[in-house]
This record gives structure tokens, C-alpha cells and sequence, in this order.
């Protein structure tokens, strides 16, 4: 009788009868397994190498102005893990538009991210 429940007519306490049993089981909707979605893997950053990431990325960036070298590392860091490595490649190409990155340095830090990444 797990899954019945008493109805009474009055309280426990005095002396209650037990008029009828309701079922409350289960619906049986519920015993159909639902459908998994899935979200489609994209290429981002491997965390597990982070530091290493960082360390080629600032040999590449060693001759850029200190003063945006941190924002376009962090900028660079936080796309290709977030959201993929496309976005970021987008935003390399978009500084190298604003003449902040000169193509040799774009070319090795798309070689680096691509090493540094995988599907998740």
C-alpha cells in the first residue's frame, strides 16, 4: 500500500474511520524516459593547459603596448572560452583591422589556439 492514501472521516485523534483508499501512483507518462537534447560541441579553449596558452600568447604579444596588452589577452582568453575559437579568431583579425597586431602575429596565434583547443 505504498502508494494509497487513507481518506477519514474524522481526525485520527477521534477515533477517525477509514472511508475509502485514492491511489496516488505514478502517471504513466512519467515512466517514458524523455528526450535527451543535445547541444552541438563547438572548438574552445582547453583549461586544462591554460597557463601554457598564456605563456606562447604573451611571447607573441611581448612587443605590443603594456597598457593593452592585458585587455586584449583577457579579451582573446574569455572568447576562445566561452564561446569558441572562431569568435576569437574574429576578434584577432578585427584588431589586426585597427593596425593593433601586425599579420605574422595574427598567423601565430591562430596556430596557438588551434594547439591549445579541442571540441566541448
Amino acid at each position: 500500500m505504498d502508494h494509497y492514501h487513507r481518506k477519514r472521516a474524522r481526525s485520527p485523534k477521534e477515533g477517525g474511520i477509514i472511508l475509502a483508499y485514492k491511489y496516488r501512483g505514478k502517471r504513466r507518462d512519467a515512466k517514458r524516459p524523455q528526450k535527451k537534447t543535445y547541444v552541438p560541441k563547438k572548438k574552445r579553449l582547453n583549461l586544462r593547459k591554460i597557463e601554457e596558452f598564456k605563456f606562447e600568447m604573451s611571447d607573441v604579444l611581448e612587443d605590443l603596448d603594456p597598457t593593452l596588452l592585458g585587455t586584449i589577452k583577457g579579451s582573446i582568453i574569455a572568447k576562445a572560452d566561452r564561446i569558441d575559437i572562431n569568435a576569437a579568431m574574429d576578434f584577432i583579425l578585427e584588431k589586426e583591422k585597427e593596425e593593433l597586431l601586425t599579420s605574422d602575429q595574427v598567423k601565430r596565434l591562430g596556430r596557438i589556439l588551434n594547439h591549445y583547443s579541442f571540441y566541448r
